[in-house]
Order: C-alpha cells, then structure tokens, then sequence
C-alpha cells in the first residue's frame, strides 16, 4: 500500500514524476484520448517513471472535465471512463506502492475550449465551474486517487473556487500555481501561497510556466510566506523556451538547490522525461524498489 503523501512529506524530500504528456506525446500518443486508446502506453510512460525513482505519480486527467472533453474531442459522455481509467493506470503502473494524485485544470485551459466556464465578473459563472470540478472530483476519489491536484491555475480566484471542490472530500490537495511573476488577477507568489494555504490546501508550490532557476527563486518565496510544504515543479526548457532543452545533470543540480530551500516536494513537467527523473533521484539519495 502507498504511504499517505502527507506522512512522507514529513519524512523528508518527495520526488515527484515528469512531463507525462510531453513524454506521452514524444512517443505517440496524446492525451487525454490514449488513456483509453492506447492504455498500455500511457501505463508504460507512468511506469518508467516510476522505476526512475518518482515516489509519486500524477494521473493523466489534465483536459479531462465534462465541457473539456466535449468541445475537443465529443467526449463528454465519457468523463467517467477517461478519469477512472487515468487513475487506475497509474496505480497499476506502481503496483499500488506510490501515492497517485488525481489532476485537474482550469476551466480556462486550452485554445479549444472556446469561452471559458469561469468567468470572474459573472458570479453564475461561479455554480458551472464548480459542476465541472465536482463531477470530475467524484470519479478521480472513486477511482482510487489517493490526493488532488488542482494545477496550473493562472488566476488565483478561480484555483481557490477549485480547491473549495476539492476539500469536500477527505483527501489531502496540492495546489501547485502556473506562474512567473502574478497571477493574471494580480497576486503574487507568496500572496498565493497565504491565501491557499489559509484555505486549506495541504500543499502548494510552482509547475511548468517557468524554467528551473525561474521556478526555484519563486518557490523560496512561497517557502519564507507559509509552513505547509511546498512544491517545484519546473519545465524542462531553458532560457530559450523549447530550443534549449535541460539536461538530466542540469536538473539534478537544481533538484539538490530546491532541497537545500527547504522544498519539499520536488519533480518536473513539459520537457522532462524518466532520465530526467532517474538524475534527481540519484542526486537526492532516493532508491525506488521495482514492482
């Protein structure tokens, strides 16, 4: 059975997975569609992960909300199964040792989602984004999530509608900001991480929207505002966006600054694969048993 992610935090540094959709993408197979297209794929991207040292792993539910769905693919019937399956490949992919985080999205999120549900100045827009939430919430908790991930929110209004879905239920959350300088309703990242925290998320922290030196300046800040654990969670490019890849070694590097700030929860996103991850767990001492 997986640790409880909270009791492992309290143990000490937690290395999270990779870029799964990138990684997914690079071989393939697009998300969220080869969830059920192609399982064994996505099974065997969570599962590389895994045997490169990630103590945690994080469904591929991005884009897997009711309107998300429907207006990319017409699959808003297909909530249910897309979450389900997304949850129980990557618990099968560790062999149920590692906790699997169950990820959501904004409302926001994506050139096809066309107007978005959210919407900050009309308070009705409030109820619809909740609905999506909750009805997504529902299946990843009943699948086996075993916490939630409300993540790469770029407004801080909208992600603390999100994180109020996300703690009616018992699971611990992470809410990990897409930022590099304020949110687009003005906050900054130790603004974020106050107010996050003071609604009840367990942890919170920084994914993708910036490179690992970017990321790493902003995650102390949120360290020095708040007592909760915090995560970093940066992409793999550098300075030069897509063209400037960062090298297993140049994350692992990072990965040991990031733990020296008294980051807690450490992993990557777009760009990073499993000998990314394989570096970082080196670096940091991490030995993963195989399933």
């Amino acid at each position: 059975m997986a640790k409880h992610i909270l009791e492992m935090l309290k143990e000490g540094v937690v290395l999270s997975d990779g870029g799964m959709i990138l990684e997914a993408r690079w071989r393939g197979y697009d998300t969220p569609t080869a969830i059920v297209a192609h399982p064994e794929a996505i099974r065997q991207v969570h599962r590389d992960f895994f045997h490169a040292g990630s103590q945690v792993l994080e469904a591929v539910t991005w884009f897997s909300s009711r309107t998300q769905l429907e207006r990319r693919f017409g699959w808003g019937d297909r909530v249910d199964e897309v979450n389900r399956m997304g949850v129980q490949m990557a618990v099968e992919a560790c062999g149920g040792e590692a906790p699997v985080g169950g990820c959501l999205v904004s409302t926001r999120t994506g050139s096809w989602v066309g107007d978005p549900i959210f919407d900050p100045d009309d308070p009705s827009s409030h109820k619809r984004a909740r609905a999506e939430w909750d009805e997504q919430i529902e299946v990843l908790v009943d699948a086996g999530a075993d916490f939630l991930i409300p993540e790469t929110f770029h407004r801080l209004d909208e992600v603390r509608l999100c994180l109020e879905c996300c703690k009616k239920t018992d699971l611990p959350v992470m809410v990990p900001m897409g930022m590099t300088g304020k949110t687009q309703d003005g906050a900054s990242v130790a603004e974020c991480a106050r107010a996050l925290s003071g609604d009840g998320a367990d942890i919170v922290g920084l994914v993708c929207n910036g490179t690992p030196e970017e990321m790493l300046k902003l995650a102390a800040e949120m360290r020095n505002a708040v007592d909760v654990p915090v995560g970093w969670q940066p992409n793999g490019f550098g300075p030069g966006g897509k063209n400037t890849r960062i090298s297993p070694d140049e994350m692992a590097e990072y990965a040991l600054k990031a733990a020296a700030e008294g980051i807690n929860f450490i992993g990557a996103c777009c760009g990073t694969g499993p000998s990314h991850i394989r570096a970082m767990a080196e670096a940091l001492g991490i030995h993963q048993e195989s399933v």
